[in-house]
């Protein structure tokens, strides 16, 4: 991804979340409304593609998209943009009484956060904050076999 449109996607992202800071203090459905299309279009300029496309990929299919073509450090930051993407739809799912979208969003996440903390180097943090976000927000809620296997993953090499 050019680094023009990385940034105007970072940028974007900055902005809904302060979207999503002020809908959080004042429930405003239209604006949830508007929040949650803004975070589809951020995803489909990530993707550089239309969401019906990258929707139907299995989430190794998602990343493998994300890293194509990129350096592997572009390709683990696009990858957390994606996850920083999904935190922020999923707090709006929440705001919206739709548990059950919002538990899915994080666990998308965090599947993908782990799939970049397993696959870089051992003591390279920059996914660490993001997966302890995600972490916390879903609580005890049981993780999904493949999300559950990368979480082992990860514990055994910082063992």
């Amino acid at each position: 991804m050019p680094s023009q449109r990385q940034d105007y996607v970072l940028g974007q992202i900055q902005l809904l979340s302060q979207f999503v800071a002020r809908l959080l203090r004042r429930r405003d459905e239209p604006g949830m409304n508007e929040a949650i299309q803004l975070a589809l279009h951020l995803q489909e300029k990530l993707f550089g593609m239309p969401a019906t496309d990258f929707l139907r990929l299995e989430v190794s299919e998602q990343i493998a998209a994300l890293k194509k073509g990129e350096a592997k450090d572009e390709g683990h930051n696009k990858c957390l943009t994606y996850a920083t993407l999904l935190k922020e739809t999923a707090t709006l799912y929440a705001l919206r009484n739709q548990p059950d979208l919002a538990a899915g969003a994080r666990q998308l996440a965090l599947h993908v956060v782990l799939s970049v903390a397993v696959d870089q180097a051992l003591g390279d943090t920059s996914a660490n904050v993001l997966l302890a976000e995600l972490t916390a927000s879903l609580g005890n809620t049981e993780l999904h076999p493949p999300v559950r296997e990368l979480q082992g993953k990860l514990d055994q090499r910082e063992r």
